[in-house]
């Protein structure tokens, strides 16, 4: 790919907005060619990311971006929510809880930096190609 390409939406942080984070990965990914099993674990990394902000944020916009560096799927979730998520130990039949250890083991890399332009944070992963 010459140029990275780059699809942005805004969402409202309520629990359908979940699936609508995922159908546009999708679409991204696989209009961008990469291999399904990549757009599967994509799809369910920002799924999982997209959730965690809803929590954090809930009736507020969050923010999902997806690009390519280095060849690699780039996904990001902005929320406006100062607090940083932390991975924390879930109980086998715990509903919730999980989601930073699903991004860890499906990313290459993945971390939280505060917005550059706005308050709040993005969690951001770089999956594996």
């Amino acid at each position: 790919m010459n140029e990275d390409p780059e699809i942005r939406m805004t969402l409202l942080a309520e629990p359908s907005s979940a699936v609508l984070a995922r159908e546009l990965v999708r679409y991204a990914l696989t209009t961008w060619g990469f291999a399904r099993p990549l757009v599967l674990d994509s799809m369910l990394v920002m799924s999982e990311m997209v959730t965690n902000a809803v929590n954090a944020a809930r009736g507020q916009e969050i923010r999902a971006r997806i690009t390519v560096q280095q060849d690699a799927p780039l996904l990001e979730c902005w929320d406006p929510s100062p607090g940083l998520p932390r991975p924390r130990p879930a109980l086998v039949d715990s509903e919730s809880g999980r989601g930073l250890l699903i991004i860890a083991g499906h990313a290459k890399e993945y971390g939280v930096r505060p917005s550059a332009i706005d308050r709040g944070k993005v969690v951001w992963a770089l999956m594996p190609i």
